[in-house]
């Protein structure tokens, strides 16, 4: 089994909708997971599917060189095919690089929150009810919300990251 792109949503800043598509797959798909994904076999073969590499294309203009923000992004840049093409000190993952939106398992291992938790604890906002399909523009607009609530800090934090390892970096050439 294999993971397709079937849709794709970016918003500005501040939540507007910038681009939004369901992807035509050319794989057999055998299981739309319509339940979570709210993606039906409908809205990949209609009308206002779009082909896979104008949707990547548009999507990679539409991030360069810029901060990509959201939740669980490595999973969604692969599925775009372009998870090399962006520097990690221009992603922000609400999943796994800021520890404040983090939690500690059993182990004292640093864990991923749900994005539906992060928005309800930390905004007040709920999405993703149970028994209701996710919605892609949604967690998208939810992402970024978090990512505002606490730009300062985040932003400070990558900063900080980028400048060690370039510090690392260039100790080790000296050698």
């Amino acid at each position: 089994k294999i993971s397709v792109l079937a849709r794709a949503s970016v918003v500005d800043f501040y939540g507007r909708k910038i681009f939004d598509s369901f992807v035509r797959v050319e794989e057999r798909v055998t299981d739309y997971r319509t339940h979570v994904s709210g993606v039906t076999e409908q809205d990949l073969k209609g009308p206002n599917a779009r082909d896979f590499g104008l949707v990547r294309k548009t999507v990679k203009q539409l991030l360069k060189n810029k901060i990509i923000v959201g939740h669980g992004l490595e999973n969604d840049l692969r599925a775009l095919k372009i998870e090399q093409d962006h520097p990690w000190y221009n992603i922000r993952d609400s999943a796994t690089q800021y520890q404040p939106y983090m939690r500690v398992d059993q182990f004292g291992q640093l864990r991923p929150r749900r994005l539906r938790d992060l928005a309800w604890y930390n905004l007040g906002i709920v999405i993703q009810q149970e028994g209701k399909p996710h919605d892609s523009l949604e967690d998208a607009r939810a992402a970024m919300a978090l990512y505002r609530h606490v730009q300062p800090n985040w932003d400070y934090e990558m900063d900080c990251r980028r400048r060690n390892a370039f510090a690392s970096f260039a100790k080790l050439a000296l050698f």
